[in-house]
C-alpha cells in the first residue's frame, strides 16, 4: 500500500506526478459537487506538508482554489482570498507537521483545525470586510457550512493521505487488519 517511496522505478516515476494528478482529482471532485463544500483538498495537503519542500504545499491549496475558480466563477477578490488562506494554512502545516510524527489521529486534528481556522477567516471574517456582511449573523449561518466541510476534510484525509504517507498506510493497513480478524474471530463464536 505504501506508494511514496517504491524501489520500483516504474511506479516511483509514475509517484513523481502524484500531487498534479492530484489537483486533477480534485478539481474534478469539487467540479461534480458531491455535496456542498465538499473538498479533499485537505487530504493532499496534509501529506504535502509533512512529506516535501516547504513551497509544494502551500501551491498546491493556492493552485487548486486558484485554478478551479478560473473555470468555474472567474477570478475575483474572494479567490484570491480563498486560495492565499489556504496557501498560508498549508504553509504553516509544513512547520508544524514537520516535528510530528505521522498518525492518522495527527493528520485528522490538524486538518480539522485547519478547517476550522480555513472557514473562520474566509466566513465570517471576509464576509464582513468584503460583503459588509453583519459578522454575528454570517458567524452562525456559517456553522452548518463548516460542519459539512470539516467532515469531508476527515473523510477525504482517511481516504487520500494512506495513498500519499507510508506511514499512515501502515497505520491504516494495521486497523484493516484488526478489523478483518475481529471479523473472523466472530464468525468462529457463531
Amino acid at each position: 500500500m505504501t506508494i511514496l517511496k517504491s524501489n520500483n522505478p516504474k511506479l516511483a516515476k509514475k509517484m513523481k506526478f502524484k500531487y498534479l494528478t492530484g489537483f486533477l482529482i480534485t478539481n474534478l471532485y469539487r467540479l461534480l459537487r458531491v455535496f456542498p463544500n465538499s473538498d479533499p483538498i485537505m487530504g493532499f495537503v496534509l501529506p504535502c506538508a509533512k512529506n516535501e519542500k516547504w513551497w509544494k504545499a502551500p501551491l498546491f491549496a493556492f493552485a487548486t482554489i486558484f485554478v478551479f475558480d478560473i473555470f468555474t466563477s472567474g477570478i475575483g477578490a474572494w479567490t484570491w482570498a480563498t486560495a492565499s488562506t489556504y496557501a498560508t494554512i498549508a504553509f504553516a502545516f509544513h512547520f508544524y507537521m514537520k516535528k510530528r510524527k505521522s498518525s492518522l489521529i495527527t493528520f485528522i486534528s490538524i486538518g480539522t483545525l485547519g478547517t476550522l481556522i480555513f472557514d473562520f477567516l474566509t466566513g465570517p471574517i471576509m464576509s464582513t470586510f468584503l460583503f459588509k456582511q453583519p459578522f454575528l449573523v454570517t458567524l452562525v449561518l456559517q456553522i452548518p457550512f463548516t460542519i459539512m466541510h470539516t467532515l469531508s476534510a476527515i473523510f477525504a484525509i482517511v481516504l487520500i493521505t494512506p495513498l500519499l504517507d507510508p506511514t499512515i498506510a501502515k497505520e491504516v493497513s494495521g486497523y484493516y487488519s484488526t478489523f478483518t480478524n475481529s471479523l473472523k474471530n466472530w464468525k468462529l463464536q457463531l
